[in-house]
C-alpha cells in the first residue's frame, strides 16, 4: 500500500566471471526495484555509473554443463526458483523495458553461444515484447532458442506464480518439448474485434 513504508525484502548480487560483485538488484516492499554498487571501504552507492552490466548469475552459467538447458527469466526472483528446482538459469538486469528499448544487451548473447536456451516471459505485454527481443539477440549464437509460454497465468503472472500454482519440472520439460517441435518463431500480439471473435474469423493464435 502506498501509505506503507519502504522496507527491503531481497538484494541479489551480480558478480562478474571472478565472482567479484559489482552490483546488488534490491527489491523494496511496497514492489520497487533500485539498483545499488558497492563502495571501496564498505557501504553502497545506489546507483550504476560506470559499472559493466553482466547477467545475473554468470559465474553459474558459465560453469555449467554446456548441454543443459539455460533458462531465462524476466527477474532475479524467478532465476533463483528455476536454479532450487535444480535448473540453469539467468536473467538481464533491471527485467523488462516497459517502455523504450530493451533492457537485453546484445554483448550477453555470446555468452550464450551454442546453448540450448528457453525464454520464460511474464504474462503481460512488455513481458511478450522483451522475450521477442531476447529471441532475436540469443538466436545467432545458441544452438536453439524457443519461448515458452507458461499456462494458466494471470495477468503479470510469471514462472514463480506457476510453479506456485501446481506447475512441476515435468510438465516444464513437456512444454519446452513442444516448443522445440515447432518452429523457433516468436509470439505475436494479435488484436481482434469482437466481431471476429463472435463470428470465428480470428486467425490462429500462437499460444
Amino acid at each position: 500500500k502506498r501509505d506503507e513504508p519502504s522496507r527491503i525484502v531481497a538484494h541479489y548480487d551480480y558478480a562478474d566471471e571472478s565472482g567479484t560483485v559489482l552490483y546488488q538488484s534490491v527489491r523494496m516492499e511496497p514492489k520497487r526495484f533500485f539498483q545499488r554498487r558497492p563502495k571501496s571501504h564498505g557501504g553502497w552507492i545506489t546507483n550504476l555509473d560506470g559499472v559493466r552490466l553482466i547477467l545475473y548469475r554468470l559465474p553459474e552459467l558459465l560453469a555449467a554443463d554446456p548441454s543443459e538447458r539455460v533458462y531465462i527469466a524476466e527477474g532475479e526472483k524467478d532465476v533463483e526458483r528455476l536454479r532450487s528446482l535444480g535448473l540453469v538459469a539467468t536473467c538481464n538486469p533491471m527485467g523488462a523495458a516497459i517502455k523504450g528499448p530493451s533492457k537485453w544487451r546484445d554483448e550477453f548473447s555470446p555468452l550464450l553461444a551454442g546453448r540450448h536456451v528457453v525464454i520464460l516471459p511474464d504474462n503481460d505485454e512488455a513481458g511478450q515484447r522483451h522475450a521477442v527481443s531476447v529471441w532475436e539477440s540469443v538466436a545467432p549464437h545458441a544452438a536453439s532458442v524457443h519461448i515458452v509460454n507458461l499456462p494458466h497465468l494471470n495477468e503479470k503472472g510469471d514462472a514463480s506464480e506457476w510453479f506456485d500454482n501446481g506447475g512441476s519440472l515435468t510438465e516444464l520439460d513437456r512444454l519446452v518439448k513442444e516448443a522445440e517441435g515447432a518452429p523457433p518463431a516468436p509470439p505475436r500480439i494479435v488484436f481482434l474485434t469482437a466481431a471476429e471473435l463472435l463470428l470465428g474469423a480470428a486467425p490462429p493464435l500462437p499460444w
